[in-house]
């Protein structure tokens, strides 16, 4: 996959994890349209990829992802109007749906996806980063909700994720003043799982990766799944839903192979069927 904004690489010793590199670093990587379109492209063409079991996102540079570019726009330019411009409200809501897909198709993916932050992640970057299911981050890095210093919202769902990473409390601090938190602050609210030394990110999160590519693809995909479609329902409706998605690991060649190896003695050597 070849792409203008995000550099696209296969790793791993089987080659399953995707190394995805937002590439505008003269911008901090700062999402633009173009690159929102390339990144819904990507996650929607993944998920339909078994040979992929990992997908890893990082960026080019000194920053992780400015957030939204606004380069350009009305919204960026410090002079008032002479007058007021009409407003295309279906314009705007189209825009954001061009935005908002991205990351749906994001959360979509059925692999776990690893956030490798090592610089600043603010605005939509910090959303995208909210909306991973693990984080290794630079002690350079530094997470701000940019949004409410221009008069908006977390709107392309930190709202929503968020209070479910680092609570409720630390979550509305940040949604609410806008201030930055470092990074060892945002480890200690438990945004990231492994805090380290700028020049060991890499490494560390490539370690991370290379032991979600060796479990099972099924199994980890079901537990995803589970872990997302449950968290609202009652204990007894959610061992329900388990109950049904044992239906597919129990015959399944891993499942197999994860007996075998416990009884032979070795490590699993699991294929995804």
């Amino acid at each position: 996959m070849t792409y203008e904004n995000l550099l696209v690489e296969r790793r791993g010793t089987h080659g399953g994890i995707l190394w995805v590199t937002f590439n505008r670093p003269e911008k901090l990587n700062a999402l633009s349209m173009p690159m929102f379109a390339e990144l819904e492209d990507l996650f929607r063409t993944t998920r339909k990829d078994r040979s992929v079991r990992v997908v890893v996102i990082t960026g080019a540079g000194r920053g992780f992802c400015a957030g939204a570019d606004f380069s350009g726009s009305a919204a960026a330019r410090s002079e008032a109007p002479s007058e007021p411009p009409a407003i295309d409200l279906e314009g705007a809501r189209l825009h954001f749906r061009g935005e908002s897909e991205a990351y749906i198709a994001l959360k979509r993916l059925e692999v776990p996806v690893i956030a490798s932050i090592n610089g600043v992640c603010v605005g939509a970057g910090f959303d995208l980063v909210a909306h991973c299911d693990m984080a290794v981050a630079s002690t350079a890095a530094r997470f701000q909700v940019a949004y409410v210093k221009r008069g908006l919202f977390a709107d392309l769902g930190g709202f929503w994720s968020l209070p479910k990473i680092i609570g409720w409390r630390k979550a509305m601090e940040m949604m609410m003043t806008g201030r930055f938190m470092g990074a060892e602050e945002a480890h200690g609210a438990g945004l990231t799982n492994y805090l380290v030394a700028p020049d060991q990110l890499e490494a560390k999160t490539m370690e991370l990766a290379l032991a979600v590519e060796a479990g099972p693809p099924i199994g980890q995909k079901l537990g995803k799944m589970l872990a997302q479609k449950t968290a609202n329902m009652d204990f007894e409706s959610a061992l329900e839903l388990s109950g049904t998605a044992l239906s597919v690991t129990g015959p399944s060649f891993d499942r197999r192979e994860g007996v075998l190896s416990f009884v032979e003695k070795r490590e699993p050597r699991f294929e995804g069927r």
